[in-house]
């Protein structure tokens, strides 16, 4: 019979597995920011998509205009 490792440790009287959750305070750019680059990492498209919305945000608030 195939079973998973939850329903194994259970017959055999193990508890669950714990989860292993490591917060490294070095992997933070900056130690107050909840943002850390593994989560960089996970999302690569967030830098550009920030950067076109706030070009987008510029621009509809006449922002090329304001500058002359």
């Amino acid at each position: 019979m195939v079973m998973g490792e939850a329903k194994r440790r259970e017959e055999l009287g193990l508890p669950p597995r714990q989860k292993i959750v490591e917060l490294n305070k070095s992997d933070r750019y900056l130690s107050w920011l909840p943002i850390n680059k593994s989560r960089i990492k996970k999302y690569p498209y967030m830098g550009v998509a920030t950067m076109a919305l706030g070009a987008i945000i510029f621009l509809v608030s006449g922002g090329a205009n304001s500058i002359n």
